[in-house]
């Protein structure tokens, strides 16, 4: 199939504003995401180290989810701007009609959907293990190791607040060397304080982890009591426990495969999205198209919120069937293929009656049409 020099404009300016859209959508939901993460660094749910693992992670997430709403929007987009212009028009009085703009429009319809398949096969289950080992890792740490030196931490046991001024990292197995601790608990109305020069990790010969606090002072009561008490100390450890964490996996971090032979509805449904998606995308570049159609004075975004909408019910629909096979209540042959043949029956009545389907002599009366928009413009 040669291309023409109208094909590869099209299909140029389509790909342009396809990626334009998906990296200002990208770079949207990773803010999003970026602002969600530092919390979670601020409250010690995770460690800083694995901040940038959990944001590429989310970086594929997003990146399946945004695959289809960016081509939808791209096209919706670009021959928005050719309507507006009235570049279409000049290509319709050429004799190139509304059904040979798909040549150019499969041209990038046709490798983003083979992309999203790739990524929904064989990159999913790997990327979603590779959350569950991280997860698991974090949850096998001590809470010790994702406290932030020189900010308050609150301790995720007995609700209390530590303090680190300072801390740099030795050699040998005693870990870092941190100066200057502060903690503060409260438990059974009894407030408990600790003030310590500095603090070590150290290692038995069995392994077991140890923080040592050095030069510290214990503060036991609460101001103004009569049993208040004040203790102080050249050394004293406290044992820190090591757990074990196996990663959680899930029906996302099974292989397809591993789908294909299940019965399990829950394994059937993740199964049936993964190609669902895919083929959502493809027909959302069919149905993009007639619904690009404006005027030149309409404005290129007269029908984008129209299409927004659209979009946003199919794959709602969609989530449902997927819910639906995962809870019996319909059978893996109906699946979501019922919102598919929704969507494409949807898509041919917007093709008629935009006049996508009649041919050669629609042609021509797109020509007269066209003909017409540019003499009133």
């Amino acid at each position: 199939m040669k291309l023409t020099i109208i094909d590869k404009y099209i299909a140029k300016e389509l790909l342009t504003v396809c990626l334009a859209v998906y990296f200002v959508l990208l770079i949207i939901v990773l803010s999003t995401e970026v602002v969600h993460l530092l919390k979670w660094v601020s409250q010690g749910i995770i460690p800083v180290s694995a901040f940038l693992a959990y944001l590429i992670n989310s970086l594929f997430e997003f990146s399946v989810i945004l695959i289809p709403l960016s081509l939808l929007m791209g096209i919706l987009l670009a021959f928005g701007r050719l309507y507006s212009d009235s570049e279409m028009a000049a290509i319709m009085s050429a004799g190139i009609g509304p059904m040979q703009w798909y040549r150019p429009l499969m041209l990038i319809a046709v490798p983003a959907t083979l992309l999203l398949l790739l990524l929904l096969t064989y990159v999913q289950p790997v990327i979603a293990f590779q959350r569950a080992l991280l997860h698991a890792e974090i949850r096998s740490q001590s809470e010790l190791d994702t406290l932030l030196v020189g900010q308050f931490n609150r301790a995720g046991k007995g609700g209390g607040v530590l303090f680190l001024e300072a801390g740099e990292e030795s050699g040998g197995k005693t870990g870092s060397q941190i100066s200057n601790v502060f903690f503060q608990q409260h438990r059974e109305k009894v407030n408990y304080v600790d003030l310590a020069d500095s603090t070590s990790s150290y290692y038995d010969e069995s392994g077991r982890r140890y923080m040592m606090m050095h030069g510290g002072t214990h503060y036991i009561g609460n101001a103004g009591d009569a049993n208040f008490k004040i203790i102080k100390y050249q050394d004293y450890g406290l044992h820190i426990d090591t757990k074990s964490v196996a990663p959680r996996t899930s029906v996302k971090t099974k292989s397809t495969v591993e789908l294909w032979h299940s019965t399990v509805p829950k394994e059937m449904a993740e199964l049936q999205w993964r190609f669902t998606l895919p083929l959502a995308t493809i027909i959302v570049a069919f149905m993009a198209l007639p619904l690009s159609h404006t005027k030149p004075r309409s404005g290129r975004y007269s029908k984008l919120a129209v299409s927004l909408i659209i979009y946003l019910l199919y794959s709602n629909l969609l989530g449902v069937g997927k819910t639906w096979i995962a809870q019996e209540k319909v059978s893996v042959w109906v699946g979501t293929w019922w919102v598919h043949l929704i969507a494409i029956v949807f898509t041919l009545v917007i093709l008629k009656r935009s006049g996508y389907l009649y041919g050669v002599g629609s042609n021509n009366a797109n020509n007269n049409k066209a003909t017409g928009d540019l003499n009133g413009s």
